[in-house]
């Protein structure tokens, strides 16, 4: 459920040009991230505006058009493009509160002989839907790196697309009223043959034995994509609603910052010392991180995202969701694309 966060009035040092005298009082949707969570306790409060936080579950903002309801959101990238391209009154900010390395979200039964995407073909996928933010990246590096179409599975599925998502013609897209849990039964049945999901299996997380990545050695390929890319698939952005833009454009600048100084204050605190995490072995992964990503993976503002952009972009285009490619600094608010 969405939870309303009244928050405090520490101050982020910046200008909010065209703010108004008194704050503007703002709303905000946003899942509880470590990084979001200064912006959310209040050490971090963007200019002019007095913010009103309301918490979601993260598949949330995949599921509903989040700018109907509040002044920002987040929201899942692949709809965002989608209501842009159908110009819906709904703006990005360039900040991706969501990254996932993706291929570790494919899955299989433990006694199948699947270890390569190359082995799915002609194959029987479960999904959650098929037009899931995650699903393209997955459909678009299968496409570009093993040269398997969306056309080449047949695809199952627990609940309708939503969000306008019109199947394309040429994919076999079957509905299996239900929930995923249900998807994992087809899976242990053999109805299907793998998984695609945009959250960890409850099978996972109970560790049932009968479930396991796609991959041997997932995180091997994550790291050799993110290498040979130079990026880690965002899956969510956050929007601002047109009538907000429009009556105060500074806005947009100002949340833009605040989200970014929030990750930037989360991050150093993290990096200052690996004790501040529970995780038991943050020394180790805080070293691995910074030599196989480098020391930013989680960059935001159109620049440092322009290749990670144009594909995905380019995916969403070859795989129906949107009839043009539009460039990355067209989908953003004007005022935020030097951040």
């Amino acid at each position: 459920m969405l939870d309303t966060v009244q928050r405090g009035a520490a101050d982020l040092k910046h200008t909010a040009p065209g703010a108004p005298a008194t704050d503007l009082t703002v709303t905000l949707a946003i899942a509880d991230y470590d990084r979001t969570r200064p912006l959310l306790n209040g050490s971090v409060k963007p200019a002019g505006i007095d913010l009103q936080c309301t918490i979601g579950s993260i598949p949330e903002f995949c599921l509903v058009p989040v700018y109907e309801q509040y002044d920002l959101a987040e929201m899942s990238l692949s709809w965002y493009l989608m209501a842009h391209c159908r110009n819906e009154p709904v703006v990005a900010l360039p900040v991706f509160p969501l990254r996932m390395p993706v291929h570790a979200y494919m899955y299989v039964r433990a006694d199948a002989p699947y270890t390569s995407p190359d082995d799915l073909a002609g194959k029987r996928i479960g999904t959650k839907r098929y037009r899931s933010t995650i699903n393209v990246w997955l459909r678009g590096i299968l496409q570009e790196y093993h040269g398997l179409r969306p056309s080449d599975f047949t695809w199952f599925t627990p609940a309708e697309e939503g969000g306008g998502f019109v199947i394309p013609e040429d994919v076999s897209v079957t509905l299996r009223p239900g929930q995923m849990s249900d998807m994992e039964e087809m899976l242990f049945n053999g109805e299907v043959d793998a998984l695609f999901t945009p959250v960890l299996p409850d099978a996972v997380m109970r560790n049932d034995p009968r479930i396991r990545r796609l991959y041997p050695d997932c995180r091997a390929v994550s790291r050799a994509y993110a290498k040979q890319t130079g990026f880690v698939p965002m899956t969510h952005v956050v929007v601002v609603s047109q009538r907000l833009l429009e009556r105060e454009p500074w806005v947009a600048k100002s949340m833009s910052q605040a989200l970014i100084e929030s990750q930037r204050q989360w991050q150093e605190f993290v990096q200052a010392d690996p004790k501040h995490s529970m995780l038991c072995e943050t020394v180790y992964m805080q070293e691995e991180e910074r030599a196989i990503y480098g020391s930013d993976p989680w960059a935001q503002g159109v620049a440092g995202n322009r290749v990670a952009l144009q594909t995905f972009i380019r995916y969403c285009n070859e795989q129906g969701y949107i009839p043009r490619q539009p460039a990355p600094e067209e989908i953003f608010a004007a005022n935020t694309l030097s951040l």
